[in-house]
């Protein structure tokens, strides 16, 4: 068989008629100069004088073949423009904005190997180099999952599955830790709950969101509650006040002191703690935010280990050490409520903040007896409970050892508070300087331990009325002012018949150390100091306020 002659080429037009047919395209000619690489178009002669100009020079991106590529697509946008601009459907300014666009966009082919969309089908090879391109893919796409959802069975026949919808959108998280603990510190406020209690309850909560972050309520679990108890189990004590832990955040205190060698938390203290938290989540489990409080599901400790008492009476060497006939007049000269809030605090029992507080009238005559009232008339005094106030009479030893003439002598320097050199604090009234003088002073006297503390003269007063003498613990708790046992009804701190009662157990009490003599206008330099005192205050008071207020 004879081989099938090729038919002839077709002849190629000439330039003049591929002009006229508007397909010849302005060959690039790429410049390298020190600037970069360019691209150079020759423009047509007939439209030298309408651009003004012989040779179009543009910088296209990139270099190689990426460059040409870009070049050439110049190229095809020029000649499409000079085309347009013969026919008049264009004018000359149009073109170099037609080139930026070309250029900025450089080469945009894009090539999927292999999609799968979210019906199922698979799609490979789907090459998109223009925005048409990109139009068609979208439509295709949208018929396809359309096709799905009308006619299921098809789809099935085919592998296809309709996308899902989108799933519905999570709830809004509840409100965080700290929103909730700003309002339950609020509640405690407008219910008059002891400054004390709101503070201590502040401390907790806020511990707790330091120790295992600020999440939101409901996601608050056991978990994060035995984390909590803990760390409070290593926790040091007043960590705040030793230099070793100044500067450190809470969670670096406790990898500080898992070290050891740092006294702990007490563990009553580390119950109250406990029992701050766990009044929180209750009343957010009672205000329906959690459906349980996290800290119901975790046993609490042993009652012999939270019902241990917490501090001790002092022995009869320590109360001789501490009312010694040299040391104590030699510290307890400077300030009166170094030596009659000492001699109060042993001789009644009394807390030391219901003494740091008391006003001149407060001390009064009631059923024959001289004694003082602990109670809470002012706005700067307050008790710790509904059965702290209260009478309680003095023995012969403290009114032998000149305590009404300490009172005139306070009136006479023109005082209403009984301990004017005390100043009042919001966290803990008048007591807290009184406390860590007497502190001080006692450990200077040798008594070391950490419970230690002018509380302990309480703890002398129930142990030897209850446990030596056999007093009726009604009278005991009339004189402490703890819960009496009584019907609400017969519960007053003023009771005159029970008056003589608390006296004798008073009196029989002693106190069991000799007292030193008050000597009248002992304190006279010392109330002319609190003038100067009060001033100082103030003026430090006015710089903390114009600082705050620059700041």
């Amino acid at each position: 068989m004879w081989p099938r002659a090729k038919p002839p080429a077709p002849p190629r037009p000439s330039p003049a008629a591929a002009h006229g047919a508007g397909i010849v395209l302005p060959k690039p000619f790429l410049l390298k100069r020190a600037s970069g690489l360019y691209a150079r178009f020759l423009v047509p002669a007939d439209l030298r004088s309408l651009l003004g100009c012989r040779f179009l020079v543009r910088a296209p991106p990139g270099r190689g073949d990426a460059a040409r590529l870009v070049a050439a697509r110049m190229a095809m946008a020029l000649s499409e423009s000079f085309k347009a601009l013969r026919t008049g459907t264009m004018v000359n300014d149009d073109i170099k904005d037609i080139l930026r666009r070309v250029r900025e966009n450089g080469h945009q082919d894009l090539t999927i190997q292999q999609v799968r969309l979210p019906n199922g089908l698979t799609l490979g090879g789907v090459e998109i180099n223009t925005a048409e391109d990109r139009r068609l893919f979208r439509q295709t796409v949208q018929d396809l999952n359309a096709l799905a959802a009308k006619d299921p069975l098809m789809a099935g026949m085919h592998g296809w599955e309709p996308s899902q919808p989108p799933a519905p959108p999570k709830p809004p998280a509840g409100p965080r830790l700290s929103e909730r603990i700003d309002v339950y510190l609020s509640d405690m406020r407008r219910a008059q709950r002891a400054v004390r209690n709101v503070m201590d309850t502040e401390y907790t909560l806020r511990l707790f969101v330091a120790l295992g972050g600020d999440k939101p309520i409901e996601e608050v679990t056991a978990t994060d509650v035995r984390a909590f108890l803990d760390a409070l189990a290593v926790y040091p004590a007043n960590a705040s006040k030793k230099a070793v832990f100044r500067g450190l955040t809470p969670l670096e205190v406790v990898q500080k002191a898992k070290g050891g060698g740092h006294p702990t938390l007490l563990e009553r203290t580390q119950e109250k703690r406990r029992d701050h938290l766990a009044a929180f989540f209750n009343a957010q489990a009672d205000e329906a935010l959690i459906p349980k409080a996290p800290h119901k599901a975790i046993m609490n400790r042993s009652k012999s280990k939270t019902d241990a008492p917490t501090r001790e009476p002092f022995t009869p060497a320590e109360l001789a050490a501490l009312f010694d006939s040299e040391a104590f007049p030699e510290w307890a000269s400077k300030y009166p409520h170094r030596w009659f809030g000492s001699i109060l605090g042993v001789a009644t029992g009394a807390r030391i903040n219901e003494l740091a507080q008391l006003y001149v009238d407060d001390v009064a005559e009631v059923g024959g007896h001289w004694g003082i009232h602990i109670r809470a008339q002012r706005p700067d005094q307050r008790l710790k409970n509904a059965h702290s106030s209260r009478f309680v009479p003095l023995s012969d030893t403290v009114l032998q050892a000149g305590f009404l003439e300490f009172v005139e002598d306070v009136k006479r320097a023109g005082f209403e508070r009984l301990f004017p050199h005390l100043q009042h604090t919001e966290a803990g009234g008048y007591g807290d300087t009184m406390g860590d003088q007497f502190r001080a002073y006692a450990i200077k006297r040798g008594l070391t331990g950490r419970l230690k503390s002018f509380h302990c003269f309480r703890h002398n007063i129930v142990s030897n009325l209850v446990n030596e003498r056999g007093i009726a613990i009604q009278v005991v708790q009339e004189i402490t002012g703890h819960d009496l046992t009584l019907p609400s009804g017969l519960r007053h701190y003023v009771n005159p018949g029970t008056i003589p009662k608390r006296f004798d157990a008073l009196n029989a009490y002693g106190p069991p150390v000799t007292l030193p003599a008050y000597a009248p206008g002992q304190f006279d330099v010392a109330f002319k100091q609190v003038r100067h005192i009060e001033r100082r205050r103030a003026t430090a008071a006015s710089k903390r306020h114009s600082t705050s207020q620059k700041g």
